[in-house]
């Protein structure tokens, strides 16, 4: 990989700003995959803060696979209404529900992949806070992050985006990397208006250095 010292500066110092900075939510106090892979569902697409709330009366109300499969499609709707995309989120989880209560959430990648609103983010999510694999998540906001400290234009869905955040994934303490670059992106290195004087690493990264001397 080019520019290695320069990635290996930045996960050492993401993994440190994780120590005092990662924000609370209840499915990061779980590694229940049934918990893990619901919340994933619920935050496509959708800010943390609004599943929060959500999410719990979810689970409170659907505590188990069986329970979800059994689920009040209107019901289920009404609970997560706000989010958006109620209908198919609600017949996702429903579905998911029914496939799952006997076998429980599946461990295999490919597994995953196969249920409804599951892509490579959630299952690669669900694999590694459920899981403990070491397994890299791709979305729009860590894109960002990479594209503008180390002057890529990546797109989440290419091979080459999934290929470095793989190389730059540490395999010993991928959980918590994986959350503080959730967590920097949406606190730090924000899409509109970066907060560059609260980030570590405007000595190397190639946006702050380029904004300072254009």
């Amino acid at each position: 990989m080019k520019h290695r010292q320069t990635v290996e500066h930045f996960r050492a110092d993401l993994l440190n700003w994780a120590e005092d900075n990662l924000r609370s939510f209840p499915w990061r106090d779980t590694t229940d995959p049934y918990e893990v892979l619901v919340a994933e569902i619920l935050l496509q697409k959708t800010a943390a803060e609004k599943v929060e709330s959500i999410y719990i009366e979810l689970l409170t109300t659907y505590p188990s696979l069986n329970d979800l499969a059994e689920a009040d499609r209107d019901r289920l709707g009404n609970i997560i209404y706000s989010l958006g995309f109620q209908n198919q989120r609600s017949n996702a989880l429903i579905k998911i529900g029914q496939e799952l209560r006997d076998s429980g959430v599946p461990q295999d990648f490919q597994d995953l992949l196969e249920l409804p609103y599951v892509g490579r983010y959630a299952a690669n999510a669900t694999l590694c806070f459920a899981y403990h694999e070491p397994r890299p998540i791709v979305d729009a906001n860590v894109v960002r992050v990479y594209n503008r400290i180390f002057d890529k234009e990546f797109d989440y869905r290419g091979e080459d985006t999934w290929s470095f955040a793989a190389a730059v994934l540490p395999a010993d303490d991928a959980r918590r990397y994986n959350l503080a670059i959730l967590d920097f992106a949406a606190m730090v290195c924000q899409p509109k208006v970066p907060v560059c004087d609260k980030c570590f690493f405007t000595d190397s990264c190639h946006y702050y250095q380029a904004n300072q001397s254009g």
